[in-house]
C-alpha cells in the first residue's frame, strides 16, 4: 500500500508540476504576474519568494500543485502593474495561457517516449502463436509462427510497437491489416476484422480474445531432480525439447500439460543437446492432487525464453514517433470517451486515484522503464482530461476566450459563473464516480 502510495505521489507530482509549468511559463511570456507555484495543496510547508514576485510552495497535501496568477488589478496599483493582471491580457493571451498546460502535458509525453526510443528498449520478436478456433485472428489465416511486420502499413519490430498499433482497433472494433512473414520467409498481408467490445474493458485481454499471443518459447531444461523420471531417462539441464509424442514444436505450456495428463505412460521425447537431435523416453510418475486425480510428474523444471530484439530509433525518427504515439494516444482516450458518452462502453472504465496508485505500483514493480512509460500515459491522460470544453478546466476556459474573440466582447459575467458552477459541479460528479469505481474494483 505504501509503495503504491508513494509511486503515485511521484507520478502526480511529475505530471501536474509539468503541465502547471506550462501556465507559469506562458503567464511569464505575457507579463502576468504569477503569485504563487505551488507543489501540492493546502497548508504551505515551505515558501520562497523569488525576484518576480513568484512564491514558490511545497504544500501539504502532495497530490499535484497549481499556479495562482495575479486575477484582477489589485487597489491602487500602478498602471504597468494593473496590466499584469490576467483579467487584462487579450483573450488570445488567455487562450494561449489556458492551452499551454495541456500542451506541455503532451510535450512531457513526446520527450518520455522520445528517450525511451532513443535509449532502445528489448522487446519480445513478435512471432504469433497458433491461433484458437473461431477467433478473428483464426478465420483471418493466421498460423502459428507467423511473424508481425507491420499494423496498417506501420512497420513493428517488437512485440510492444505491434500491441500499440492494434490497441485502437481492437478497443474500437475496426479492420486491420497485418503484414505477416512465415518461418520460410515469405510475406503476406491478412486482414482482420475485431468484434466489436462493449461494457468494461477492466481485466479484459483484447488481444488474447482475438486469438493474437506471443508464440510460447521452446522447453529448455533448466533443473533436474536427483532420481527423479526425468534423470533416469537422460535428460540433462540445458536440454531443448523439441517434440513430445504426436506434438512437433511442443510449447512449454503444451508439454507440461502433456506431462500431468499422462502419468504412468511412457511418452517419447525428442530432444535437441549441443545441436545434436537425441530420442528419449521419459515415464512421468504418478502423483495424486487434492481432489485424489494422478498427475504426471518427471522431477524436471524447465525454462523458456523468448527470442528479443532491441527497439532503436534515431533522435529525429524517434522525436517523429514520439509525437505520433503521444496523439495517437490522446486521439484513442477521447474515442473511448465519446463511447462512454454514447453507452458503448461502461462508464466502470473511468479510474481514479485509488486504481491510479494501484497502477503506478505495479508499474514501478515491473521496471524503472515501465514506470516511466506509465507516467507518460497519465500525462496524455490529464492533458485530454484537461482539453475538455467543461468550465472550469483549461478547455473551458479556452472556450469562453473564443467565445469573446468572435463576439468581440466577454460573456456577461452571470453567465460565466452559472457555467462555472455547472462545470464544476460536473466534475465533482465525475471525482465521486471515479472513486465509487475504485472502491468497487477493490471490493
Amino acid at each position: 500500500m505504501l509503495f503504491n502510495l508513494l509511486f503515485f505521489i511521484i507520478t502526480i507530482s511529475v505530471v501536474v508540476v509539468f503541465h502547471e509549468l506550462g501556465h507559469y511559463f506562458a503567464a511569464r511570456y505575457y507579463n502576468v504576474r504569477v503569485e504563487r507555484f505551488s507543489l501540492g495543496f493546502g497548508k504551505v510547508l515551505f515558501k520562497r519568494t523569488d525576484k518576480h514576485g513568484t512564491e514558490w510552495a511545497v504544500s501539504a497535501l502532495p497530490l499535484g500543485g497549481y499556479v495562482k496568477p495575479l486575477a484582477e488589478p489589485l487597489a491602487g496599483s500602478s498602471p504597468r502593474e494593473a496590466a499584469r493582471a490576467i483579467s487584462q491580457k487579450t483573450p488570445w493571451q488567455r487562450f494561449v495561457i489556458f492551452g499551454a498546460g495541456p500542451f506541455f502535458s503532451f510535450l512531457l509525453a513526446i520527450i518520455i517516449y522520445s528517450g525511451m526510443k532513443i535509449t532502445g528498449t528489448t522487446e519480445p520478436v513478435p512471432y504469433l502463436a497458433q491461433p484458437a478456433p473461431e477467433t478473428a485472428a483464426y478465420m483471418a489465416g493466421i498460423k502459428g509462427g507467423d511473424r508481425v511486420l507491420a499494423v496498417n502499413g506501420m512497420d513493428v519490430q517488437g512485440w510492444a510497437e505491434a500491441r500499440l498499433a492494434l490497441l485502437e482497433p481492437l478497443a474500437t472494433g475496426a479492420d486491420s491489416t497485418l503484414l505477416l512473414q512465415n518461418p520460410n520467409g515469405a510475406t503476406r498481408e491478412v486482414s482482420i476484422h475485431f468484434p466489436k467490445v462493449s461494457g468494461t474493458l477492466e481485466g479484459v485481454d483484447l488481444m488474447g480474445q482475438a486469438g493474437l499471443a506471443l508464440m510460447a518459447p521452446k522447453p529448455r531444461v533448466a533443473n533436474v531432480l536427483d532420481d527423479g523420471a526425468g534423470q533416469q531417462a537422460g535428460l540433462r539441464h540445458g536440454d531443448l525439447v523439441l517434440n513430445a509424442g504426436t506434438h512437433e514444436d511442443i510449447s512449454i505450456t503444451d508439454l507440461i500439460s502433456f506431462i500431468q495428463a499422462n502419468p504412468d505412460k511412457t511418452l517419447p521425447l525428442l530432444i535437441s543437446r549441443n545441436n545434436t537431435e537425441l530420442s528419449l523416453n521419459v515415464t512421468p510418475r504418478a502423483e495424486f492432487n487434492e481432489n485424489g486425480q494422478a498427475i504426471g510428474k518427471i522431477g524436471v523444471a524447465f525454462s523458456g525464453q523468448y527470442p528479443t530484439l532491441t527497439v532503436r530509433y534515431g533522435i529525429f525518427e524517434s522525436i517523429y514517433l514520439a509525437t505520433v504515439q503521444t496523439f495517437d494516444t490522446a486521439w484513442f482516450s477521447l474515442k473511448m470517451l465519446g463511447k462512454m458518452v454514447t453507452g458503448q462502453l461502461s462508464w466502470k472504465n473511468i479510474s481514479g486515484p485509488i486504481a491510479i496508485a494501484d497502477y503506478a505500483g505495479q508499474s514501478a514493480q515491473v521496471g524503472l522503464d515501465k514506470f516511466i512509460e506509465f507516467i507518460a500515459l497519465i500525462t496524455v491522460s490529464i492533458g485530454v482530461l484537461n482539453l475538455i470544453p467543461i468550465p472550469g478546466l483549461d478547455g473551458g476556459q479556452m472556450v469562453f476566450c473564443l467565445i469573446e474573440m468572435v463576439r468581440k466582447k466577454a460573456l456577461p459575467e452571470q453567465v460565466q459563473e452559472k457555467s462555472l458552477m455547472v462545470g464544476y459541479s460536473l466534475l465533482l460528479f465525475l471525482m465521486i464516480f471515479a472513486f465509487v469505481n475504485d472502491i468497487a474494483r477493490v471490493l
